[in-house]
């Protein structure tokens, strides 16, 4: 019985030596030696088979098919028909040709075709074949979600729930107000830890250690005249932290915070003046002015009570990672001191 289908090709694989790719399978014969008679299969190595396309492959995909699997084949029976004799002993060659056929059904079959041989003369019957391992699959790696609790390689990070995360920052504090008529802007560090009591709540608390170097400008001019200093402003702030949104289960948050703290001013002047006396230079030595410390003064101030508000972003970096930037005006009591600073500081969460 013919098989009819308007979408099947039947396609023999003796013809099949117009596509490059599977030449070597049925398009050439064997080399011969010089001079003598060309080399023929014999009747039992013939390969007339049929195969029918059930999923609409195009001829160079069914070529390429037939190749891979002439190859397995091949591969599993130690069977080549493109030989004489098969490239096996001439009492395996019915077994041996058994054995691949059964191979090319199985492998064409996986890919998406009907296989038909024609008949072929009787013959004894053949040892039993051994087991065909499965034939070579193609089809595109399947990527499952991964089981909860781990990781994902391919899944961008996300900010999770930790209930209690310590933080390292720095950064540069800016001067504002009459601050910045005295003092430059420079570097500050610190220290903290953030405790969220529940993931149900986007309120935390926080504690914040940091100190800020600043240096005196020359206007500075209120200590008798000393004209070089730097200040250390070191202290603390307890905040609340209100998170904008659930930032749960996502790559980044927003959050407000605000708070009050204690600071401490730690501040060193100097007199520097050209005073007379002997410069020596290299092997000379005569009289001369040279610059020399005159007025020196450190004074600590006590304990002052200070409130701050700011908005910060913090983003994920791993499991139990994150990368936060955050401004906040920070005020220093009393008023009159007119300590005024803008700390912005980035920082990793861990």
């Amino acid at each position: 019985m013919k098989r009819k289908s308007s979408g099947a090709l039947r396609v023999l694989v003796l013809c099949a030596a117009s596509t490059p790719a599977f030449a070597q399978y049925v398009g050439t014969s064997p080399a011969t030696p010089s001079g003598g008679p060309p080399a023929t299969p014999s009747a039992a190595l013939s390969q007339d088979f049929s195969i029918y396309p059930k999923n609409g492959q195009t001829h160079e995909q069914q070529s390429a098919d037939l190749y891979q699997c002439y190859s397995w084949a091949k591969g599993q029976t130690g069977f080549d028909p493109t030989q004489v004799s098969g490239g096996v002993a001439a009492s395996d060659i019915v077994a041996k040709r058994d054995q691949y056929r059964r191979a090319m059904t199985v492998c064409l079959e996986a890919r998406g075709y009907d296989v038909h041989y024609a008949a072929v003369p009787s013959s004894p019957p053949a040892a039993p074949a051994p087991p065909i391992s499965a034939p070579p699959t193609y089809a595109p790696p399947a990527y499952s979600l991964p089981a909860a609790g781990a990781s994902n390689p391919y899944q961008a990070p996300e900010l999770k729930y930790h209930p209690l995360s310590v933080q390292i920052e720095g950064g540069y504090t800016a001067t504002a107000g009459a601050t910045n008529n005295e003092l430059n802007g420079g570097a500050n560090m610190g220290l903290g830890i953030t405790w969220f009591p529940t993931s149900a709540l986007p309120v935390g608390l926080r504690v914040d250690g940091s100190e800020t170097w600043l240096d005196e400008r020359r206007q500075y001019d209120t200590n008798g005249g000393f004209n070089f200093g730097h200040e250390s402003i070191y202290g603390g702030d307890a905040d609340v932290q209100l998170d904008l949104a659930h930032p749960y289960r996502s790559i980044g948050k927003l959050y407000l915070l605000g708070g009050v703290g204690e600071y401490r001013e730690w501040t060193d002047f100097k007199q520097v003046s050209w005073v007379n006396g002997t410069v020596c230079w290299q092997f000379f030595c005569g009289p001369g002015q040279f610059p020399a410390v005159t007025g020196w003064q450190r004074m600590t101030s006590p304990w002052r009570t200070s409130w701050n508000a700011g908005l910060g972003a913090e983003f994920a970096l791993g499991d139990h990672a994150s990368f936060f930037v955050e401004a906040r005006y920070l005020r220093i009591l009393p008023y009159s001191s007119k300590m005024q600073l803008v700390p912005v500081r980035v920082g990793f969460r861990f």
